[in-house]
């Protein structure tokens, strides 16, 4: 299980870091669209295009689900982009969301429980004419209404890591954060990318949450109306049904004020958080424009990502911290506490004040005095950090010679001047930026970057870095 951890782990930092960065500042540039809406700019670093621009699709890194692909520099002919808007058609989802909506009506009043059939492989409510077409598919048959109000249940998951990855959470992890919103008296609540949460709150027999989802996910569109749904590309900040989704939204915030307002945020562990921390802002823009908050104030947030992503999460927001809320997940192992020796690695990121945010003594947690806030058994209140330092796994140690507390597998090397692991190669790889080695800044900010100078010196990184891997 500890080599699983360490594998998914590496899958997840290499969608965020690898030889191709993600460029946000599209000003001036007239932006292509493929099928899930404008399209990012990147830039790759190392190879015979390296420092070349090209646009690729905001949701779907792999080629195999979105194959668009549109050089930066290129010409486009118009009878390039008549076929590509014939492709984009084409992979949208069969019915609008009226439609969807009308279709579930006719499932609902119109066919008897017994009858109700849902194609698992299509994410499709089936009409009575319809079975034919479905029937070396993957049919769940006889759904009463009880089940039709967990739809989360009856969809099969979406595991793309870098787009969907529909890990959904545990029924623990869904009381607590329904408690926390009730707690912060909360009573509008915008969840991206968490249908479950949506779905308790839906349920909820007191009415004190109301809920709106935005999620990629069409097979929603069937289950919940525009008041309540819209899909959205969380990587673009696009809304597939445009301004009619964004007056749906803003009828949502209307008339709440602005700190009865919160975020739950559950995106991909895979995708990019440059790119959703711009869709964070936008949305943030709009809450604060519709409740007149004031402008000091920021919409409540709660993130949940891996622990280890923590540092790309405070670059982009500073006043972000992560909680030791351990969260679990009903359909992951690696994400499940009562399976993991050390519980779920993922944490939740917030911009409320941890002390706000009470954990549960019964599940090993305890206030910190002098942190003001809950910590977990094993994070021990370290005096000489003057925090409490562990993040995940077995209690930190203190290292005088680096000045911090590291994992007790970790030992100090004199070579690397850091706790490494025992064995490791003492190639130690620049702190800095990845062209030109200096320290003051990052790949993104290199002077020179994309010259050819940049892409031999960047092609070597990467051949010692692969030299490094074979040694370990």
């Amino acid at each position: 299980m500890l080599q699983f951890t360490k594998y998914i782990k590496k899958k997840i930092m290499a969608a965020n870091i690898s030889d191709t960065d993600v460029i946000i500042d599209t000003e001036g540039i007239t932006v292509p669209e493929c099928a899930h809406g404008p399209a990012l700019m990147f830039v790759r670093y190392s190879g015979s295009d390296a420092g070349r621009r090209f646009f690729a699709c905001s949701a779907f890194r792999d080629r195999k689900d979105c194959s668009f692909f549109q050089w930066c520099d290129e010409k486009v002919s118009q009878e390039k982009l008549e076929m590509k808007k014939v492709i984009n058609k084409s992979m949208q989802p069969k019915y609008s969301h009226r439609q969807y909506r009308e279709r579930f009506q006719l499932v609902l009043k119109g066919i008897h429980k017994n009858e109700r059939q849902l194609c698992r492989t299509c994410g499709l409510f089936l009409l009575p004419d319809e079975e034919k077409e479905h029937e070396d598919h993957d049919i769940l048959n006889k759904i009463n209404k009880a089940m039709l109000k967990l739809p989360s249940q009856l969809f099969t998951p979406l595991d793309n890591n870098k787009t969907y990855a529909q890990y959904l959470f545990s029924k623990k992890t869904v009381a607590f954060v329904l408690d926390q919103l009730k707690s912060l008296n909360k009573t509008h609540v915008i969840c991206l990318g968490a249908p479950r949460i949506h779905e308790a709150i839906m349920n909820e027999e007191t009415g004190t949450l109301k809920s709106y989802l935005l999620d990629l996910d069409f097979r929603y569109m069937q289950v919940y109306g525009p008041e309540n749904f819209s899909r959205y590309n969380m990587f673009n900040h696009h809304f597939f049904d445009g301004e009619r989704s964004v007056k749906f939204l803003t009828k949502f915030l209307t008339g709440c004020s602005h700190d009865q307002v919160a975020m739950v945020f559950d995106p991909p562990f895979g995708g990019m958080v440059e790119a959703l921390s711009v869709s964070i802002r936008k949305i943030s823009e709009l809450w604060k424009s519709v409740t007149k908050a004031p402008t000091d104030l920021t919409l409540s947030i709660l993130w949940f990502f891996p622990y280890f992503m923590e540092k790309r999460i405070i670059d982009s927001f500073k006043d972000f911290q992560m909680l030791d809320y351990k969260v679990d997940y009903d359909n992951h192992t690696l994400f499940r506490g009562d399976v993991k020796k050390h519980g779920s690695p993922v944490r939740i990121f917030t911009n409320i004040h941890p002390q706000k945010i009470k954990l549960s003594a019964d599940e090993g947690y305890r206030f910190c005095a002098v942190c003001k806030r809950y910590s977990a058994k094993e994070n021990i209140h370290c005096d000489v950090c003057d925090s409490c330092p562990t993040k995940y796994g077995a209690t930190y140690r203190h290292c005088f010679k680096c000045d911090r507390c590291n994992k007790p597998s970790k030992e100090h090397c004199e070579v690397c001047r850091t706790c490494q692991l025992k064995g490791h190669s003492c190639d130690k790889p620049s702190q800095g930026c990845h062209i030109c080695g200096a320290l003051d800044h990052k790949r993104r900010e290199c002077p020179e970057k994309g010259s050819q100078k940049a892409s031999k010196r960047k092609r070597k990184w990467v051949e010692n870095r692969s030299k490094k891997k074979m040694k370990c």
